[in-house]
């Protein structure tokens, strides 16, 4: 029996939990790490409104223990222990919650895979075989796609797989679900036109110059279907109609004539079947076939089949030519595709790539980085980004320019390393692993969010106590740049007897907000200029100058909004990162910036900030593609295409 894919709906509301259960716990870990940060390292305020912790509805005994009278208060109104808990126990609902979820998703590929036509497979875009001309009119488009939906409506493999794919759309709008619908069969159809071709043609194309032989293995298609589908109703009739689409010269005449007469009167349960006429919803539902109304006859006089009543199979190239529209959907020019799993290796290269790429960019910058927090650490000295840089040329020399080169070039060699491969990690597990399908794809934004959130938390780890000792080098270049890196790392941990190493954090929590507000805007805000770059001017792609130009522009566009976005939190990381002591928490430094020198304080170097985040985000993007293309880690390279080899045997 056909699987319905009308109905979805019935468990919506799950899908929805289980992706607020997971926003709530990227929400609840990063309050983790802020507290942690508050408890352990003395940050924030210390002496606080002491409250109860705030009840959490977990289960009984959890509930108990973390809502205790006599559990100690903490700085932020809930102790570290309450929010380990409350993180622990999110974690375990939804790791449980998605075990489902995962266990159905593993096997949508592989129903694939068990296409009954042949021996369906995943390989690299590198070793796909050469795009099928459209004119190529031994395997026609109309044939390729009504192909598709003949196998989607009666091959189980391949019915399983359009169940899950219809499913992963269930929560989008309708007019994007039909949408992506349709590309998806688009790019399926093509694989099965690919195969076929492949099949057709013969070994080095041999056939494509001789009717006869191309007639041979038609006949062994027709053969191979009917043997492998005759036992549903109205398959027999739906093989005819198929191999009637044909050109005269190719169709397996011979064959088609021992069709049982019967059989091909018989209809099947197609949804559509009881229609005179093509249902209104034919091109958005592509299980069904053609209406009852339709059927193959044989005429003498050309010796050929025909589909009576006549039908229009147009073929109009779409898109660009990237597409060919049919009476029963669009073909796509590009093979079904799906991004292969990454292994350690590949996140390896990742962090080369990106580490090389930020330490590049920042380091051909840096005279811009060090203006910049010079405007900030000394409000008013300068009239202007030009005008600190003559100020500093004149009156402290070139090298000026050049203050704290060190600690800028191993700080962000770590953040690139660290942050894209992490980003990568976190935005394949969140979307693939932890969420439902239909939930993934529907927070596509989201889950962005969260993964470049999560990758700056983990790379703000290693960049506070570096980007600590940049600042004090470029404000105060008398007392530290002599000393170099080690030796300002040494001083600032020293500066405290109670915290020791803990005061190179000071700047924990300023940094670590500015840099998950930055990097989450960086990754989303970059991925949507490209797409929507890509979606005008497609043929970018094609070229890789082209397609390292949008890197570079939408690079751009994504580091000067980002930097509009956390510019209040970096400065008061600038701020906080220059007191001594490290006793200032990140909501404190904002208050005495603002009772001191108003709110535009939180704003302050913005210009510089803007332009410098736009270069730097341009080129680090710009450069890690170039590194990726080098390793060989490209969208391309990581990318895997569905081909078929025929079985007729």
């Amino acid at each position: 029996v056909q699987p319905e894919v009308s109905d979805f709906h019935g468990n919506d509301s799950f899908h929805v939990g289980q992706g607020l259960l997971t926003m709530k716990l990227a929400a609840v870990l990063l309050q983790l790490l802020f507290l942690k940060c508050g408890c352990v390292l003395s940050f924030g305020v210390r002496d606080g409104g002491r409250r109860k912790p705030r009840p959490v509805d977990l289960p009984p005994s959890t509930s108990a223990s973390a809502s205790r009278d006599d559990a100690p208060p903490g700085p932020l109104g809930s102790t570290e222990d309450d929010k380990r808990r409350e993180f622990l126990a999110y974690a375990a609902v939804a790791l449980a919650g998605t075990f489902q979820f995962s266990c159905q998703g593993a096997s949508a590929s592989a129903d694939l895979e068990g296409i009954s036509l042949g021996s369906g497979s995943w390989t690299s875009v590198a070793t796909q075989s050469s795009t099928i001309p459209y004119y190529a009119r031994i395997c026609p488009p109309s044939f390729a796609t009504y192909l598709g939906r003949f196998l989607l409506f009666y091959d189980r493999g391949a019915a399983a797989w359009w169940t899950k794919q219809s499913e992963s759309y269930q929560l989008l709008p309708s007019n994007d679900a039909k949408r992506r619908e349709a590309k998806s069969f688009g790019s399926y159809a093509s694989s099965i036109q690919k195969g076929l071709y492949t099949y057709v043609a013969g070994d080095g194309e041999a056939n494509i110059r001789s009717y006869s032989k191309v007639r041979a293995e038609y006949a062994k298609l027709l053969k191979s279907l009917t043997n492998k589908y005759s036992s549903r109703p109205g398959a027999i009739r739906d093989i005819a109609l198929l191999f009637s689409m044909l050109p005269a010269v190719y169709q397996p005449i011979d064959e088609m004539l021992k069709l049982d007469p019967e059989a091909m009167k018989v209809r099947g349960s197609n949804k559509g079947s009881n229609e005179d006429n093509f249902p209104v919803n034919f091109q958005q539902d592509f299980t069904l076939l053609m209406p009852d109304r339709y059927d193959p006859r044989y005429d003498k006089a050309t010796d050929s089949f025909t589909i009576e009543p006549k039908i229009n199979l147009f073929e109009i190239q779409i898109e660009n030519g990237s597409s060919v529209s049919t009476t029963f959907g669009a073909l796509s020019s590009k093979p079904l595709s799906r991004e292969r799993s990454l292994d350690l290796g590949i996140y390896a290269l990742l962090g080369i790539s990106g580490g090389g790429g930020c330490t590049l960019t920042h380091t051909l910058v840096i005279p811009l980085d060090v203006v910049k927090t010079r405007m900030q650490t000394s409000p008013g000295r300068y009239a202007g980004l030009f005008d600190g840089f003559n100020a500093m040329a004149k009156d402290e020399g070139i090298s000026a320019l050049f203050l704290g080169t060190q600690a800028t070039v191993v700080g962000y060699l770590w953040y690139g390393i660290s942050v894209y491969p992490c980003y990568a990690f976190f935005k394949r597990f969140l979307g693939d692993s932890l969420l439902s399908p239909a939930f993934a794809v529907a927070h596509t934004s989201q889950i962005a969010l969260v993964a470049g959130a999560l990758a700056s938390v983990v790379a703000s780890l290693g960049l506070t106590p570096i980007e600590a000792c940049r600042i004090r080098a470029v404000a105060q270049p008398e007392t530290y740049r002599p000393l170099g890196l080690l030796g300002t790392l040494d001083v600032i941990s020293k500066e405290d007897g109670d915290l020791g190493w803990k005061n190179l954090y000071a700047g924990l929590p300023s940094l670590m907000l500015r840099q998950v507000i930055f990097g989450s805007v960086k990754f989303l805000a970059f991925e949507r200029a490209s797409d929507a770059i890509f979606s005008i001017y497609p043929n970018l792609r094609d070229e890789t100058v082209t397609a390292l130009g949008v890197s570079l522009v939408a690079g751009g566009i994504s580091g000067a909004l980002s930097s509009v976005v956390s510019q209040p939190a970096d400065s008061v990381l600038t701020f906080v990162a220059k007191q001594k002591g490290g006793n200032i928490g990140l909501l404190e430094g904002a208050r005495i910036m603002v009772n001191q020198d108003g709110a535009g304080s939180l704003f302050r170097g913005l210009g510089s900030r803007s332009v410098w985040a736009g270069c730097i985000i341009a080129g680090q993007f710009l450069l890690y593609d170039v590194f990726r293309a080098f390793f060989g880690i490209t969208g391309d390279d990581l990318n895997q295409v569905f081909e078929v080899v025929l079985d007729t045997s």
